[in-house]
Order: structure tokens, then sequence, then C-alpha cells
């Protein structure tokens, strides 16, 4: 028997001991209540029936079912027990307990709306969602008949919207809360759902909420439902079409975000996802990029470009200002604006970061920034300090780098090692001799430049590279505007060169790769999903064209680049229309 505590004379009246007692009493009471019917003959049964459905003792188990009590305790292990749940719960243990039991009782009713509850989509394999439904229904129908005031519980509100035993219903909730301007917890509140246990569908409500809210705040801001969101647990939810409600949430920002993000967009997809440029191969890739496609991906690469850009010219001018190099001081100016430049051009698609040991310590220290873009180490002990940055601007390439590092432009993919996310580290002889070697070998006769930082010539010397390749610049946005008005008057504005030779020129320098990836995409419309070797011996024995791995793999490369061709994780390619 429990004993209250004794009322208190008014002058000996302590609150606070007071309420410490009734909150004892109250968690007395919760343990009473929690055990009600959970004693030993109700263990004892719950064990034989676990043992009945395990073991598959048919017989046994239904004659058990034919006891209301055996009943209450079956639809209790379906709750609690999943190796209960997945060995039982069908049609055809409905069925007998139905035939059995024309009316449920309340214990037994109210368990199944529970489990109907806690597992909703989960219940649909087999057709049990609808037949629990459907029973569940029926029942709270026959039962509300037999009362008089119905008006104020839960299966008042399950007979009078019975939406609510519906797949559809957290969607439908979501709407119903915009259309009464209420939160969604004040709407479950309403409707007494706020009393349903915890599980699948309450989380479908609230992940449909916060996807609905993502849809609707302002584009770029910050609010409370970008850090529900990055929950692990709301993150990697199950939603619809084999997604996780993580992948919604990406798809909505990056959709929203077309080519501009805030960084606090930005950021959420990054903390979320991680940076797309890794291998496909990754299981980072595959979580959470593969799903939402690659137009996305390449929607975020090309947002990154920005922050690697920003993060390449921090790091030198921090180091240019830690160590009081001058010559660099004097230099950094004309370079970050001239690479700034080049994106405001709109050139800049993608970007690859490149950092010896001290130059990532002063991105991660310096900037206050806990780099959450991959970059790829720069190795080598002369490299601790130096930042290499590589762009890839379509028709051209640049490879630019602090610490005497030359200005590199191609006009074409350098080596397709740069793009090749399952390398992560790259030496100065990789970036100054393999990979012209590697360019001279795919393009006999390509064109490539590499120009020396000398103060009062190398901006000259690549924007009359560039544009002799035909690139028309927009000098304005290269300089500024004191420095602008230097070089005019002392180089004058550059002569695009002609268009007809420039096409010329190109066609004779790659007729071969152009003819190669013409080739290659014929081969995938008839044969795709299809790998490099298979693609190699194909075109030898239908065209009588040979060609390197090397070399069709540099072609598939730079097809990928033109999102003209797919990789899948199986390293098979695809032909993207």
């Amino acid at each position: 028997m429990l004993l209250l505590p004794p009322i208190p004379e008014l002058a000996q009246f302590n609150w606070e001991r007071i309420t410490q007692q009734w909150d004892s009493l109250t968690l007395q009471t919760k343990k009473i209540a929690d055990g009600a019917g959970q004693g030993e003959e109700f263990k004892a049964l719950e064990q034989q029936v676990r043992q009945c459905v395990l073991s598959k003792n048919i017989p046994q188990l239904k004659n058990m079912l034919l006891k209301r009590k055996g009943v209450r305790v079956l639809t209790q292990l379906w709750i609690d027990k999943e190796d209960v749940r997945k060995n039982s719960l069908n049609e055809e243990t409905i069925d007998y307990i139905q035939a059995k039991h024309p009316k449920l009782g309340m214990s037994s009713l109210m368990n199944l709306i529970s489990l109907v509850y806690r597992y909703f989509d989960a219940l649909v394999d087999g057709n049990i969602f609808n037949r629990l439904t459907q029973w569940l229904k029926q029942q709270i129908e026959q039962r509300l008949k037999d009362r008089k005031n119905t008006s104020d519980t839960i299966l008042s509100v399950l007979n009078q919207a019975k939406w609510l035993f519906d797949l559809t219903a957290p969607k439908a909730l979501v709407n119903l809360a915009k259309q009464n301007h209420l939160d969604l917890n004040e709407q479950l509140k309403k409707l007494r759902l706020n009393e349903l246990p915890q599980g699948r569908f309450l989380d479908i409500c609230h992940a449909q909420y916060y996807l609905d809210t993502l849809k609707e705040i302002p584009v770029g801001e910050q609010h409370d439902v970008l850090h529900e969101l990055l929950k692990q647990d709301v993150a990697t939810m199950p939603f619809e079409e084999g997604k996780r409600i993580g992948h919604i949430a990406l798809e909505i920002i990056i959709d929203r975000s077309a080519g501009a993000p805030s960084e606090i967009w930005q950021n959420f997809v990054l903390n979320l996802a991680g940076d797309p440029r890794i291998a496909n191969t990754a299981t980072n890739y595959r979580q959470w990029w593969k799903p939402i496609g690659e137009s996305r991906v390449k929607a975020v690469t090309s947002w990154l470009a920005r922050e690697d850009l920003r993060l390449f010219l921090g790091a030198i001018e921090e180091y240019a200002n830690y160590t009081g190099d001058e010559a660099l001081n004097r230099m950094f100016p004309a370079r970050k604006r001239f690479l700034e430049g080049l994106y405001e051009h709109g050139f800049v698609r993608n970007t690859r970061l490149m950092l010896g040991t001290n130059a990532a310590k002063t991105v991660k220290t310096v900037l206050g920034n806990d780099l959450k873009i991959n970059y790829i180490n720069l190795s080598g002990s002369q490299e601790t300090h130096t930042s290499i940055i590589y762009l890839d601007c379509g028709d051209f390439h640049i490879v630019e780098g602090s610490h005497e590092f030359k200005l590199w432009v191609y006009m074409g993919l350098p080596s397709e090692k740069l793009i090749d996310y399952s390398l992560s580290e790259f030496t100065r002889s990789d970036l100054i001799h393999r990979f012209p070697k590697d360019f001279r070998e795919l393009y006999p006769n390509g064109n490539f430049k590499d120009i020396t930082h000398s103060p009062t010539t190398w901006q000259n010397r690549a924007i009359e590279f560039l544009t002799q390749n035909g690139i028309e610049l927009d000098l304005e946005k290269l300089f500024y505007k004191d420095e602008y008005r230097r070089y005019i008057s002392r180089y004058g504005l550059p002569v695009l060169g002609s268009k007809e030779k420039v096409e010329i020129e190109v066609e004779a320098k790659t007729e071969a790769t152009q003819s190669l990836e013409s080739l290659i995409l014929h081969v995938l419309d008839v044969h795709q999903p299809i790998n490099s070797n298979s693609i190699t011996n194909i075109l030898a024995q239908e065209f009588e064209l040979r060609k390197s791995v090397h070399q069709v793999n540099f072609a598939l490369y730079s097809l990928r680049t033109k999102g003209r061709v797919t990789l899948n994780s199986e390293e098979l390619w695809s032909r993207l229309l």
C-alpha cells in the first residue's frame, strides 16, 4: 500500500520537501502501473508463446490464442520482439485471431494501435499494413458503438480521421498543420496523436515537417531545421524510393541554392555528406552522393571551386605575412585578382587543392577552418609550405602554385590523374614533369605554356597565350583598376586569335582525340554499361582503331568532365544524354 505524505501544518509548510515526496510517490505509482498485468503468470505465458512461435509449433500457438490473454501476450510480443514479429505477424495469424475473437480486448486493441504507429511503413511487406489497419478500423468502430461519450479519446480520433491509417498520413498531417497555422507538435497534441508511441509514424511526420520547412525558409539563411536534419538518426531515416531524409534535404538545398550557396548552406551540405570529390567507389560517395544524381554532384563541385580558391589564396597570403616574404607579398594581390577573375568569368568548373604539411596546418589553424573539403597531400620535404591549385576552366586548364611554382596553362586536360579521386598524393615532379609528359602523349601538337611569375610580364604572357587560342577575356575582371590602366597603357587590348584560324588549329591538334571520343560515344550507345578495357577491345575489333587503355581512359575522363558520360561504382561507363 502506498503511504501518502502527511498534510503539513501551514506554519511547517516546506514546498521543496513536499514536492520531493510527491515526486517519489509519482515514480512508485508509475512502476506499479508499468508492471500491471506483468506478473509471473503473464511472463511465463509470454515465454511459452514466444517459444511456440520460434519453434513453429502452430497447433500449440493456436491453442494459446483461444484465450484473450494469449492474444494480448502475442500482440505485445509483436511490439517488443522482432523475432516473434517476423515469424508470426502474417495474414494467417490475423485471420485466426479475427475468427476466434470478433471483439478484441482493450489491451490487445491498444497493442495493435501501438504496433501500427511504431513500425508504420516497415509493415508494408506481405500486405500486413493494410490488413492491420482494416482490422483496427473495424474494431475501433465496433467498440465505440457501445460508448456514450467518445469525443475525447485516441480511439475517437482514429475513428473520425480514418486517413490516419493511410501511408500518406504523415504528409497529410503536416499539410493540416500548415492549413491551421500550427506547429507540428501543436497539431499532434490537438488530435491527441502525441499519445501515440514514439516510432516510425511520428518520425516520418517530423521528417516531412522538416523537409517542407526547408523548402520554404529563405534561401541561404540559418534555421533550426538545419540543426535537426544534421542529427544522424534523422538524416539516415528511410523516406521514400530507397532514399533517406538526408538525401531529400541535400536535393532541396542544392536545387534551391542554384549556383550561389551561402556559407551556412554549403557547410550544411559538407557536414551532412562530406566533399563529393572523392572516388565514386568510396563508402561516403555511395551512401550520400550517388543516390542524388551526378548533376547535383557537379553543382556542389562547382560551389567548392570557390572554396578551394579561397583556401589556396588564404594559405599563400598567411604564409607571406607570417614569414615576411616581401616578394610573395608583392606578387600576391595580382595573382589573387587574376585567379578570382577567371572564376568571375564563369570559366572555373572544378578545382583540386594540393597542400604541403605546413600549408595544410596554415589553412586549418590560421584561417580557422576545420577543412571539411578534401585536398591532395603534396609530398616532399621541400614542399611542406607549398600550396598548389588545379583549375578546370573547360576549354583550358590551369595549375598554379606558391614558392617559385610556375603558372601552367594547358589547352586541354593535363593528365587524367588530376581528376582521379582515388589518388590522394602528388609530388612537385608529377606536376612539372609527369603531367606535361602525359599531355604531350595525348596531344602531340597540343598547346601548353609554363610561365614564370616575373612581376612585369607573367600576366601578359598568360593573356596572350589564352587569347591566341581563342579564349575571350574581360581584362577588367583580371586586374585591379590601377593595374588595368597600366596594363592597357603598356600592352594595349589583346587581339583574339582568328576564330577560323583557331578552329582549324584546334581541329588539327585534337582531331584524333575528338574522333576517339566520338567513337567511344558510339560504343556506349550499343554496349553500355561497359568497362574501359572492353571499350578498347571493341574499338580495335569493330573500328580498327588501336588505342591504349591509357588513351581510352584519358578520353573517357575528358568526356566525363564535359558531362557526356558517367562512371558507376563498379567501374562501368555509361553515356549521359
